[in-house]
Parts: structure tokens; sequence; C-alpha cells
């Protein structure tokens, strides 16, 4: 996963030609209304929101997802500390989580759910 985020943000390095910006469709939603990012009740530590997932929701989770994660690759880093299992290895799994949880979701709607819509 950690590849994919690395990829991502190549993409976006400085120096990296522009992206020709796509049309939007409607204003993004903003981060704390989509329910791919909200914490999820129910047992089990949560169950992923289908009722209440939309197509439009996938693109702010995912760069949100790949943002939180760059921006805690960054702390561990930046950490001054010497770099310990706890510190580093288990820091850097933890810091996939969000993505990890949007990505998973992503699978599952494009194996199971998908609509012309989402193609």
């Amino acid at each position: 996963m950690l590849e994919l985020v690395l990829a991502f943000a190549l993409q976006a390095a400085p120096g990296a030609a522009p992206a020709a910006a796509a049309p939007a469709a409607k204003a993004p939603e903003p981060t704390a209304m989509n329910p791919l990012l909200t914490p999820w009740t129910g047992p089990h530590g949560g169950v992923p929101p289908f009722a209440s997932v939309k197509v439009e929701h996938f693109k702010p989770a995912l760069e949100a997802g790949m943002a939180a994660q760059l921006a805690a690759i960054d702390k561990i880093t930046a950490d001054p500390a010497p770099a310990t299992f706890e510190n580093t290895i288990a820091a850097m799994e933890r810091s996939g989580r969000a993505l990890d949880r949007v990505i998973r979701l992503y699978g599952v709607w494009s194996g199971n759910l998908s609509t012309p819509e989402f193609q």
C-alpha cells in the first residue's frame, strides 16, 4: 500500500507537469460529511456504511486518506528519537488505516456494486 501512496505523491511532486484539470460537476463535499471518513459504528469495531456511500464520496476520501498517510509518514521521518520498532514500523502500519479502509470499500464497490456512474 505504501507503494500506492508514493506513486500518487510522485505524480504531484514539485516540478512535475501539472495534470489537466477536469471540470467539476459540483462542489466537493466537506470531508466531515463523507461517510467513508467518519468513524464507523456497529459490532466488530464498526461496519462499512454501504447504505450512505455515493460514488462522489470516493475521490475526496481517497485523497484525504493519502494526505493523512503522507502527513503521518512525514511525522515519523521527522521524529528525532532513535528508530525503534514502535516509532517506525508500527507507526508506519498505523499510518495507512484510513486509506486502507477506503481502498477496501472501493474494491467491494467496484467488484459488486459497480454502476455506470461508478465506471
